[in-house]
């Protein structure tokens, strides 16, 4: 949200807006590995038990893209 992709230069989504801080122009440069690491830090710092039966459902849907 805060890269030139959104706002501040001509190509950006709003090119009169000026609320960019982050020069970089991909903004998956750096939200990718951002959300892996907090989807890393979830599945540690989660206490939850896994169900056996969602667990094998989820497989499925990885494995196959069912349900995407």
């Amino acid at each position: 949200m805060l890269s030139p992709t959104v706002s501040g230069s001509p190509m950006s989504i709003f090119p009169h807006l000026h609320f960019a801080y982050f020069p970089l122009t991909n903004p998956g440069i750096v939200s990718i590995p951002v959300s892996f690491l907090f989807a890393f830090l979830g599945t540690v710092i989660s206490r939850g038990h896994s169900e056996p039966r969602r667990q094998a459902e989820m497989e499925v849907r990885s494995l196959t893209g069912i349900g995407s």
